[in-house]
């Protein structure tokens, strides 16, 4: 310090204090990446996680795989979400947060057929004689009430009861007695009118290549021991056995999909005397691309319908179609998760009383898809929310617009819209009139545009018996090619009937609809105590007077067709330009709501148009006063990307060697998530694991990601070291051992990795699921996450994470429990496995199991050979950057060199002090940053480390010396 600051005045001895042991402020703390599955969360983009227990809000808790249950409507959980117990290791340790990427099926836009994403039967639906299918497809069960039903020639409206989704030589035909016949059907024959026993229930002979035929009887009521969900296969992957999964005596070809138990008990199907016939679908003459059976594509959104808003202009020349479209709502990235669980309400529609404005408010709220409105159960809301786009208030800013799309040319996620996401789970598309202010003010929404829907058939004929064949006929259903279509020369468009075996043709007549939730009727329904706290629209009750919730409402909104784009109402995307599809299932306006004489509110489609007493636009102040002001939709059309028929849609047997982002949908899903993360600027990442993925060419992408962002070390998972039941569910337990010590060495030397910013880990660990209790297989990097997380959280970043007293698994130093490992390590094992930089993980019978390793992947022999020096410069490089972000831009001068080294002496002098190094030198001056430097704009400093090592050997000699020897010699 120059002379200069002292003060003299007069005589004395002057001391100033310089403190040059300040620890400055740190950076932000910094975690993992963790890249998989979970039960539900934003997908395919970094998400920032403090704590398990916020996973567990945002994510879901953990899954041990083997969940069973109704597969095909609750969701895939049959093989265990290692990324969901990454997580819960690494976040217990309570050291710094995660970045969790979840997983969807996702597909290169030029991918070839095996690099489509999503499912399909093994083979479409084909006829051979009219008759006789072979292969597969979707088949839908149609019911018929015993009241439509005239004579044996009228059907009157069938009701789609149920869908059966058929692989390859199997069949789902209904048998039992024919209509308008005693007879008993003796071969049954898709088309074939069956009436209902005497108990109400239906009979299907199943007939499979697998096991040959096999007779069910079952109904549709869920109280019942025969109800259909129960007496029919769930589980789509039971199709795909016989060798990779499942054994073939477990095998199915065939799985039951989606039931519709609202509608048939609205129809007073379930539980009463009628008929049903069971037929293909597809929804246009392309059977094999087009249709329920077909869903070949990537992940895709939820949506809820445009909302709209409500007339103002005279009653009779209502129609709702024509209403101002005003917004709708997107889902930020949870596939199908969000039409299977949530549903959103409008509600306070309230006009404007202000002088100063127009437009009115109203408030947005996400609710649980199986609430009731006797007991709502809000996800999340919005208040006071308004169309005006110059107010804080507007919808737009108080939801959020922004949405995230994958970049393919420069591989790289790009952020869209104008106002953050404050929806967790939505965010909100805005018409650009209203965004515009270009719209009527007085303007709210006041409904929505339903679900697009699949055409109804209504118009079944006879045409000629030929090609139909001789023998037990019966009732055959010929449909035209849109909605429910079969295909073949006796029956393009029309419909044939026989009254037993080789009678004479009859014409049939008749119609066959496709499901569509309720609409709320009465403001009375369901007993509420309070009229006024009825929400029209969407009802998802059992009955209409119900207070239950009807389990089946997810069923109705499922992605019906590749071909439905997420906006039908966009121009040329009208749902009747797309094949087999008619229009919108329907256009909700509480402009439709009228009120009796006796004061009771109640919805009627169309009742504005009529004369009589109703509550129209001019008197909508008559609606909203009587407190009549809410309303819910239903989200639609979400879609996973996955394949239903595979335990792990990501499995690691199912990538081939030699796959590439257009061959395999799997491996581009996994690619894409990683590249996501590769830009250091985007993602601030230490760490680097996608657990259970051991994919050769995928794991050295993570390592090569690693090594160019320079700042994160990859922890990747070996092949065949353990194989679980979702590889392969014949293998024995034996089998399950894929590989040796020996040969995973040799294997992984063949790959030549050598590099510093990758570390992998044998053998694979047992761990406890919390929730349940099971006992689970998990690979190393799970554990090792929560190693490295409890190592940081007891010392440092730079200390070993191995051994007993970081390392200790047993003695939870992985944040879960390990109660065991696939394979006792052998001294000269766990010598094998070091030589070749694979991490051993030992099991003592008296210390427990220790992680006994800690190299990285770098095959010459340097400091950064090991985990803890190249975790220690990562943390140095990474805070020294952030650091030196304070003079950016600054002069380059000596003030400024001083001002750096300030800056940076202090933090290296602290990690000294903290044992992460033995000494440093840094250098910065004439001789580093020269003149020429100078006028290129570059301040350039030498930083020099001695990094700490860990004791990894210690070497004692005893020495036995006789009775007579001195020590001192």
């Amino acid at each position: 310090m120059s002379v200069k600051s002292f003060k003299f005045v007069s005589p004395g001895v002057f001391i100033n204090e310089i403190d040059n042991s300040f620890i400055p402020k740190s950076a932000d703390k910094i975690g993992p990446v963790i890249v998989g599955r979970a039960k539900r969360g934003l997908a395919m983009q970094p998400v920032k996680v403090e704590s398990f227990s916020d996973f567990v809000t945002m994510f879901g808790d953990t899954v041990p795989g083997m969940g069973g249950g109704d597969i095909s409507r609750d969701g895939n959980y049959q093989s265990p979400l290692y990324g969901t117990y990454a997580a819960k290791a690494f976040l217990n340790a309570n050291v710094a947060p995660i970045t969790y990427v979840r997983l969807l099926g996702q597909q290169d836009s030029n991918g070839a057929s095996g690099g489509i994403a999503g499912w399909q039967t093994s083979k479409t639906p084909a006829i051979n004689d009219g008759v006789n299918f072979e292969g597969g497809g979707a088949f839908g069960m149609w019911l018929f009430s015993s009241a439509s039903l005239s004579g044996t020639t009228v059907l009157g409206t069938g009701s789609l009861g149920a869908v059966w989704y058929l692989n390859k030589s199997a069949s789902v035909e209904l048998t039992g007695t024919l209509l308008g016949s005693k007879a008993t059907v003796t071969g049954s024959r898709y088309g074939t009118v069956i009436v209902a026993d005497s108990s109400y229930n239906y009979t299907v002979v199943l007939s499979s290549s697998l096991h040959g035929e096999k007779t069910v009887t079952f109904n549709f009521d869920d109280t019942s021991d025969f109800f259909i969900r129960k007496s029919f296969n769930t589980n789509p992957q039971l199709t795909t056995a016989g060798g990779t999964f499942y054994p073939s005596a477990t095998a199915k070809n065939y799985w039951l999909g989606e039931t519709f138990e609202q509608e048939l008990r609205d129809g007073s199907l379930i539980g009463a005397a009628g008929a049903a016939a069971i037929l293909p679908i597809a929804l246009s003459g392309s059977v094999s691309t087009v249709g329920p059976a077909y869903m070949r594509q990537a992940s895709r959104e939820a949506v809820a319908g445009w909302f709209i808003g409500q007339d103002l202009g005279a009653s009779g020349s209502f129609n709702p179609e024509l209403s101002q479209k005003l917004f709708r709502l997107k889902g930020r990235g949870h596939g199908e998760w969000l039409h299977k669980n949530c549903k959103v309400s409008i509600e306070k529609v309230r006009k404007s009383v202000a002088a100063s404005t127009d437009y009115g408010s109203f408030s947005v709220v996400i609710r649980k898809l199986h609430d009731t409105d006797n007991k709502v159960e809000i996800m999340e809301r919005f208040d006071k929310c308004t169309l005006d786009p110059t107010s804080p208030n507007f919808v737009a800013r108080k939801i959020g617009d922004k949405y995230t799309s994958w970049d393919t040319t420069n591989r790289m996620l790009k952020t869209y819209g104008e106002y953050p996401n404050n929806s967790k789970f939505v965010y909100i598309e805005m018409n650009a009139d209203v965004e515009a202010g270009a719209t009527d003010p007085l303007l709210l929404p006041f409904g929505y545009f339903g679900p697009p829907r699949i055409a109804t058939i209504g118009r079944l004929l006879a045409l000629s018996q030929s090609g139909l064949g001789d023998g037990a006929l019966n009732s055959y259903l010929g449909l035209p090619q849109s909605g429910a279509y079969c295909q073949g020369a006796a029956a393009k468009n029309g419909a044939l009937m026989a009254l037993g075996n080789n009678q004479t043709i009859t014409p049939v007549t008749g119609a066959l609809s496709f499901p569509v939730v309720r609409l709320r009727v009465s403001a009375s329904d369901g007993g509420l105590s309070d009229a006024t706290k009825a929400y029209f629209g969407m009802q998802n009750t059992r009955t209409a007077t119900s207070t239950r919730a009807d389990l089946s409402v997810g069923d109705f909104h499922r992605h019906w067709s590749t071909a439905i784009t997420d906006d039908p109402t966009s121009a040329g995307q009208h749902p009747s330009a797309i094949p087999g599809i008619m229009g919108y299932s329907y256009v909700f306006s509480m402009n439709d709501v009228s009120a009796s004489a006796a004061g009771d509110y109640s919805y009627q489609s169309g009742s504005r148009r009529k004369v009589g007493n109703h509550v129209g636009a001019v008197a909508m102040t008559t609606l909203l006063d009587a407190g009549y002001d809410s309303f819910t939709a239903p989200f639609w059309g979400g879609f996973d990307g996955w394949d239903v028929k595979k335990p792990d849609p990501l499995y690691n047997a199912g990538i081939a060697a030699n796959a590439t982002n257009t061959n395999s949908y799997e491996f581009y899903t996994y690619k894409r998530a990683i590249d996501t993360v590769s830009d250091p600027e985007f993602v601030d990442m230490n760490l680097l694991t996608v657990p259970g993925l051991t994919h050769d060419g995928l794991t050295g992408h993570m390592v090569d990601v690693c090594e160019e962002r320079a700042d994160s070390l990859a922890l990747i998972d070996l092949a065949s070291v353990y194989i679980p039941p979702h590889e392969a569910y014949y293998a024995s337990k034996a089998d399950r051992i894929g590989t040796t010590p020996t040969a995973a060495a040799t294997a992984l030397k063949n790959r030549q990795i050598d590099s510093s910013y990758g570390c992998t880990f044998y053998p694979w660990v047992q761990t406890r699921d919390g929730p349940t209790g099971q006992l689970l297989w998990v690979p190393p990097s799970v554990a090792m996450l929560g190693v490295l997380a409890s190592s940081q959280a007891k010392t440092d970043v730079w200390f070993a994470p191995a051994g007993f007293n970081r390392g200790g698994l047993t003695d939870g130093a992985a944040g879960i429990p390990v109660v065991g490992v696939t394979e006792r390590l052998t001294s000269k094992n766990r010598d094998t496995l070091y030589e070749s930089n694979i991490n051993p993980i030992a099991s003592f019978p008296s210390s427990g199991i220790v992680v006994f390793g800690q190299k990285t992947l770098q095959e010459r022999q340097s400091a950064l050979d090991r985990i803890n020096v190249r975790r220690l410069v990562i943390y140095l490089k990474k805070q020294i950057s952030i650091l030196s972000t304070q003079i950016l831009f600054e002069q380059n001068v000596q003030a400024t060199w001083n001002r750096f080294k300030s800056l940076i002496e202090p933090f290296l002098t602290n990690v000294k002090t903290r044992f992460g190094i033995t000494d440093y030198r840094l250098i910065l001056d004439e001789s580093t940053t020269t003149p020429d430097l100078i006028d290129q704009n570059i301040l350039y400093a030498k930083i020099m480390i001695k990094p700490a090592r860990a004791i990894e050997f210690i070497a004692i000699d005893f020495v036995i010396a006789s009775t007579g020897a001195s020590f001192d010699d």
